[in-house]
């Protein structure tokens, strides 16, 4: 039961991402960028433990330890390693044809991290003073959708630098997924999680109705 709360939510929410287009990625390339953002979790927690070692060391007020460990271990460090996935394998795929794939691919390569990173989460809730089921729940609703939701933004505005040819969309999507994913880390987990929603709701919109004129053509 432990191990399927913490994988069922990232791959329920791959599916859900993936029919959301009209026009399917291959399987295998959803595979290989699940398995993609699997790895990422390694250089991830590398990455991270070595900022906050360092931060510990050489920065001295407590407020400024804070803010920066909180920016970038974590916003920075696994927002970067997602969008590497997109740029340096994603975008070069045959099958990245449309808009929408950016958001798919993108979705996909950030709940491959998540579910890695819910193994440390849930399996040490003691570490958090809490259960394991306790803290599935919360990540299952918060954490997880966090992940995917900067996924699918980082993939909007590489689609749009993609297609578009405009050099602005390929650090807004980074930009606007470390500043959500700091003020999530900061605290504000309900609203940023909502307000990510919102946000790719709109995306997801916007984009099916260019599918739907493509159809119509």
């Amino acid at each position: 039961m432990q191990l399927l709360a913490t994988i069922i939510p990232s791959i329920i929410l791959v599916y859900i991402f993936y029919t959301f287009d009209k026009f399917p990625e291959p399987k295998k390339y959803i595979i290989i960028t699940f398995i993609l953002g699997i790895f990422i979790s390694f250089p991830a927690g590398y990455l991270n433990f070595r900022v906050t070692d360092y931060l510990n060391a050489t920065v001295g007020n407590d407020d400024a330890f804070y803010l920066l460990g909180t920016l970038i271990a974590g916003p920075i460090t696994e927002e970067l390693l997602k969008y590497f996935i997109l740029v340096f394998y994603c975008l070069r795929l045959s099958a990245f044809d449309e808009p929408m794939d950016g958001l798919v691919y993108g979705s996909t390569a950030a709940l491959g991290f998540a579910m890695i990173e819910n193994f440390g989460y849930v399996y040490d809730a003691s570490y958090f003073n809490t259960t394991w089921q306790d803290l599935a729940w919360t990540r299952t609703f918060l954490t997880i959708p966090l992940h995917a939701c900067t996924g699918v933004i980082l993939g909007f505005f590489l689609s749009y630098y993609h297609f578009h040819k405009k050099l602005i969309f390929f650090y807004l999507g980074p930009l606007i997924a470390i500043l959500i994913h700091f003020l999530f880390n900061l605290g504000f987990y309900e609203i940023m999680v909502i307000i990510s929603l919102i946000i790719i709701f709109f995306m997801f919109r916007h984009l099916r109705k260019k599918q739907d004129s493509l159809q119509l053509k």
